[in-house]
């Protein structure tokens, strides 16, 4: 079923999974019209909400997991989500405190404070009867047995389930055909000092996929398809593209995050300012890896330069 959304992307999907046991895979956004989506969509199959036996959700953006407390008000249902996420079920303001503060950081050393800004107001994530899962785990839904694979890049909390039997695998926001999905820039989890590098994680991830014997993708966005290689493949293909147009502009001399994502997206205002840090900072991380590009740091300010 798609659900609408109020962000650019349009629509979110979710799917249930029908036998035992009925399974929701996503939930939609935070809004008492997305779960009356669901409810529309369970009606056609002469079941309600109340039929539902589990909910899997595949990462912890708001437009795929905002509906878990809304259903679980009315169902006592558990819920299946990746283990990385149990900062944000269980950390609280502190958690919530911890990350705004990184991505302050960020933004300075991106030389982007006072220009990208982030309006988030605390929202306790009030889930009941939560299950965590971890790579390889295997899940019954639906009559089927799903692996769990644990796919970070677009987030920290990324999962897919893959059908062995039949090569069904639901993505999630992994492996969008019609969109690229951001690698988004996020905090050190808990304990941890260094930030994930998403770009070269989500990397990582689709080979992984790439290997799989999948046969028909369900994605978070958009229709189902087949070809998941084919994706893969033209999302490798745009990053490699991203790291030359990065260089094209360093030619220029070095620049901070900032000045090389207006250069590459120059009308980006506002929130979506954050998204082009990510996608500069993501490549930058990779063209570090590879040795094409330096860093270094003037008052906590990060400066980057071709080698």
């Amino acid at each position: 079923m798609e659900i609408a959304t109020p962000y650019p992307e349009g629509s979110v999907n979710a799917y249930i999974l029908l036998g035992h046991p009925i399974t929701l895979v996503d939930t939609g956004i935070r809004r008492p019209s997305g779960v009356m989506s669901i409810r529309c969509a369970l009606q056609e199959e002469e079941l309600s909400l109340q039929d539902i036996e589990q909910i899997i959700v595949t990462h912890m953006h708001v437009d795929h997991s905002g509906g878990v407390a809304e259903i679980q008000r009315e169902v006592d249902v558990p819920v299946f989500v990746h283990e990385r996420a149990r900062p944000f079920l269980e950390g609280g303001i502190e958690t919530f405190q911890r990350m705004e503060a990184y991505f302050q950081t960020f933004f300075s050393a991106c030389q982007a404070s006072g220009v990208s800004r982030r309006k988030r107001t605390y929202q306790e994530e009030r889930w009941k009867r939560i299950h965590y899962l971890s790579d390889g785990d295997v899940l019954s839904a639906g009559e089927a047995a799903y692996q769990v694979l644990y796919v970070p890049g677009h987030s920290q909390t990324d999962i897919c389930l893959f059908d062995k039997r039949t090569g069904d695998a639901f993505v999630g926001d992994h492996l969008l055909r019609d969109i690229s999905a951001n690698a988004f820039i996020e905090p050190p989890a808990p304990n941890e000092v260094a930030r994930p590098k998403p770009l070269i994680q989500y990397r990582s991830s689709m080979e992984r996929t790439e290997k799989l014997p999948i046969q028909r993708v369900y994605p978070g966005h958009g229709e189902p398809y087949v070809g998941h290689m084919d994706v893969i493949h033209k999302r490798f293909a745009e990053q490699e593209k991203r790291c030359h147009d990065i260089v094209k502009v360093l030619e220029q001399g070095e620049m901070s995050v900032f000045q090389l994502s207006q250069a590459l997206f120059p009308k980006l205002e506002g929130e979506a300012i954050f998204l082009g840090l990510s996608e500069v900072q993501g490549h930058l991380d990779l063209m570090l890896e590879r040795n094409w590009v330096e860093e270094h740091q003037v008052d906590e300010k990060m400066w980057y330069a071709l080698k």
